[in-house]
């Protein structure tokens, strides 16, 4: 079998590999990638989201936290796929007041905060285009990158806070988080840092987190990730319904910086079959 393969690949590579073909090798690569479950981010169903909150709600969740909120498209399809208690957190002013529309359709289920998350408490530099931006972000590296730099071209104070300190004097009746999604551009390590004592008490079953471009220019990857998340299992997210299937941290593919979203799922969780 081995022989045979690298027969093919050697023709394959007489043929391919010429310059003629490169614009045709990009093309396959890039759609190759997407069934692996990078650059899948038009909608909640193409990018797999859908089905995995269908498939958190087999775990009858009370808590989940959206960080990054934005204007609630997450936090919204938890709530009506779900029966957990939701807190966002979205800094920018107009995509917080846009919240207000889920926290009247469920009063005593949605909790909206008007703070960015992050390893300190304190305030800093938003940076943003449009009122309601999805790619706001605290940090100015990912400047690198050229349609980011082309959008953030505003920038507001805001208030910070850190899981740690917002969990401190939370309320008692929650002893477990059963999810936890950050999706921050670029800033999902301060998150984390942030959570370090969360982690350890709160135990997060899911932490869903967004993985892009941004990571090449701030120095962090799946596998730094995995490092402080040393009790969890990585999985990357399949378009549509198909699931999430197991990436070693270590390896290439699950650190291609591309878009992307991985679950970190507690080493304990017994699971059952995910994908329909």
């Amino acid at each position: 079998m081995q022989l045979m393969f690298n027969f093919f690949l050697k023709i394959y590579l007489l043929i391919f590999a010429r310059q003629s073909f490169q614009k045709f090798n990009l093309l396959l690569y890039k759609l190759t990638i997407r069934s692996l479950g990078y650059n899948n981010f038009i909608n909640d169903l193409v990018s797999g989201e859908l089905h995995f909150i269908k498939l958190l709600n087999r775990y009858d969740p009370k808590l989940c936290i959206d960080i990054g909120a934005n204007i609630g498209s997450y936090s919204s399809t938890l709530l009506e796929h779900t029966n957990a208690v939701v807190i966002a957190f979205e800094p920018l002013p107009r995509a917080y007041d846009a919240l207000g529309k889920l926290k009247a359709t469920y009063p005593a289920r949605f909790i909206p905060i008007n703070q960015g998350v992050g390893a300190e408490v304190g305030h800093l530099d938003l940076h943003f285009g449009s009122e309601v931006s999805v790619m706001a972000s605290f940090s100015q590296e990912i400047n690198e990158i050229d349609y980011v730099s082309r959008n953030n071209t505003n920038s507001i104070n805001v208030e910070v806070n850190t899981l740690d300190n917002f969990f401190k004097d939370f309320d008692p009746k929650f002893s477990e988080i059963d999810l936890i999604k950050i999706d921050t551009e670029g800033f999902e390590h301060e998150v984390l840092v942030g959570a370090a004592n969360t982690l350890v008490k709160y135990r997060p079953k899911f932490i869903q987190i967004e993985f892009n471009h941004h990571q090449l220019f701030r120095s962090q990857s799946i596998y730094s990730f995995s490092k402080i998340l040393k009790n969890y299992k990585v999985f990357q997210m399949l378009p549509y319904h198909h699931g999430l299937v197991l990436r070693g941290p270590k390896l290439a593919e699950a650190n291609i910086f591309q878009f992307s979203n991985f679950v970190f799922i507690r080493e304990d969780i017994s699971l059952g079959p995910l994908s329909s």
